[in-house]
């Protein structure tokens, strides 16, 4: 079909697998939080405290989507303080596994 020459060969092979690396890390950034924190670490360098973290500093950090900041926000409002990292579980959408990727992003003072 193509009559390419041995160099455009592996210059085209090159480029193409080149893009499929790029395509695959920025799955795995996407997918994985730690993996973000890899790749951009000026993103989120501090631990935030639960108990004065606001809604707009929860919504910049990548692992949080916008709908549990919110309910986390509304958890802390309506029962105060948290107690302990734990009681993230208890907030709706928090379960075993994003609770631990989760309390690497915070600390309770």
């Amino acid at each position: 079909m193509f009559n390419f020459t041995p160099e455009e060969r592996k210059v085209t092979l090159f480029l193409l697998g080149l893009a499929l690396c790029g395509i695959v890390l920025s799955n795995l950034v996407k997918v994985n939080c730690r993996m973000a924190g890899v790749v951009y670490p000026q993103i989120q360098l501090a631990r935030l405290n639960l108990n004065k973290v606001s809604l707009t500093e929860l919504i910049k950090t990548k692992c949080v989507p916008v709908k549990l900041a919110e309910r986390i926000i509304e958890y802390r409002n309506s029962h105060k303080e948290f107690g302990s990292l734990e009681e993230l579980k208890e907030v709706k959408g928090i379960g075993d596994q994003r609770y631990e990727k989760l309390k690497e992003l915070f600390f309770i003072e």
